[in-house]
Formats: C-alpha cells, structure tokens, sequence
C-alpha cells in the first residue's frame, strides 16, 4: 500500500480511537500526542513527507498507553509493530 494511503488509514484509525489528528505547519517543532481539553490530538507537520507523516503518527499511537499493537488494522500491524 503507498504511503499517502497508509497515512490515511492511520488517520482514520486514529479518528475511530478519538484521537483528533491535525496536519500543520510546525516549523520546526516536534510532531506529537498532546492533551488538551481532556481530548487527544495529534499534530503532523506538513512540511514532512507522507512517510515521514506515517512514522510519526505511528509513533504518538504507540506510544499512547492506551493502544495496543493488536488493535491496529491490519496494514497499519506491519508498519508501525516496530516502533
């Protein structure tokens, strides 16, 4: 599957698991899971590529405590169980 559509399957994941994911120039800042409002988000940096985008997301969704790598779908399972 090409990045672009891996990128967009874990966005949709991420949706489904109440996780707000928005795309925005940081210039320079880290991309990354933060809390706001009681509510997650996740914010990727446009100026990144669709694969650096992916890894990052994969990275923040890992890393929430409250995901585990069983629940990812399928296509998401190979990509990101390494992180």
């Amino acid at each position: 599957m090409h990045a672009a559509a891996l990128l967009q399957t874990g966005i949709d994941f991420a949706n489904e698991q109440g996780i707000e994911v928005r795309l925005e120039l940081l210039d320079g800042s880290a991309s990354g899971l933060c809390v706001y409002g009681g509510k997650k988000c996740i914010f990727l940096d446009l100026a990144q590529n669709s694969l650096e985008q992916l890894y990052e997301l994969g990275v923040a969704i890992i890393r929430d405590a409250g995901i585990g790598v069983v629940d990812l779908p399928s296509e998401l399972q190979s990509t990101w169980g390494r992180l």
